[in-house]
């Protein structure tokens, strides 16, 4: 299917919801000066290209989606009160009301930073926080006078993308391939979204599982490929979690990565290194 294709058949029928997905989510805000939450906490970041980096996480309540690898389902469950951590890097977490206003959350935030430089970014993560955008259009501002900002996204909500994508310092996009997530196909929003996000610096993202197919790489390849062949694709082999219970084999990931190394300039194998030293 053509790039064309794709963009015409998000026009026509974009993601259920995903316009106003933020007020019907898990009791999402409606205020711009609060955020539903699971937690926030300092952590060294396991996957895409800046893994190894030193982030604060904040992680949104709430996703429209449900893949079978999920392994964040607390985002899935209404949560009362948001797990704050006081000491960056040491699990002594503090609960607090959910929503929180984002004055507190400033206040905890910076009080992670226990020295300048500590963290090299904060990440906006879920659950799917362009579910949260009314929200994100105050919070990021007041992030972005102190750190970069990282956004992780199922890339599928490319209509309230557009109103946070100037402030965006580095967005981490999912292809959401059905054999590794179990659900339908999201070409055509993964197409409109990245249009978008090519404007700011993007990476896409494929999580492949034992039984994602050569149809599906080469799909990815091909949008990847029109919109700007410099992209950069990070393959990332599926964690066993719930019903997932088997990672590609070596075999595989190494011919998927030469297959889409035929077409795009930047592809690179990264597991999600977090899970191997045993950090949440």
């Amino acid at each position: 299917m053509s790039l064309t294709s794709l963009l015409d058949a998000a026009t026509v029928q974009p993601a259920t919801g995903a316009h106003e997905t933020e007020l019907s989510a898990h009791d999402a805000p409606r205020a711009s000066a609060k955020s539903f939450l699971v937690e926030v906490f300092s952590a060294i970041q396991g996957e895409g290209p800046i893994v190894g980096t030193r982030q604060i996480f904040v992680r949104y309540l709430g996703c429209h989606i449900q893949c079978a690898y999920c392994d964040t389902p607390a985002t899935h469950t209404k949560q009362r009160q948001v797990r704050i951590e006081q000491t960056p890097g040491q699990r002594d977490f503090l609960t607090l009301p959910n929503p929180m206003t984002h004055d507190d959350l400033m206040q905890q935030i910076l009080q992670l930073e226990a020295f300048a430089g500590l963290h090299d970014s904060v990440s906006l993560t879920g659950g799917e926080p362009m579910q949260h955008v009314r929200s994100l259009l105050d919070l990021i501002p007041r992030l972005k006078a102190h750190f970069p900002i990282y956004l992780e996204t199922d890339g599928i909500l490319y209509q309230n993308l557009e109103q946070v994508l100037p402030q965006l310092d580095l967005i981490g996009m999912d292809f959401k391939l059905p054999s590794a997530t179990g659900l339908q196909p999201y070409w055509a929003e993964h197409a409109q979204f990245l249009q978008r996000a090519a404007r700011r610096e993007v990476f896409v993202k494929l999580v492949l599982s034992q039984q994602s197919t050569p149809e599906e790489i080469d799909t990815s390849i091909e949008l990847i490929r029109s919109v700007d062949p410099e992209i950069l694709l990070i393959l990332q082999p599926v964690t066993p979690y719930g019903s997932v219970r088997h990672s590609p084999t070596p075999e595989q990931m190494l011919s998927w990565q030469s297959r889409a190394k035929q077409a795009l300039k930047r592809v690179r194998v990264i597991p999600q290194t977090h899970k191997m030293m045993g950090q949440i």
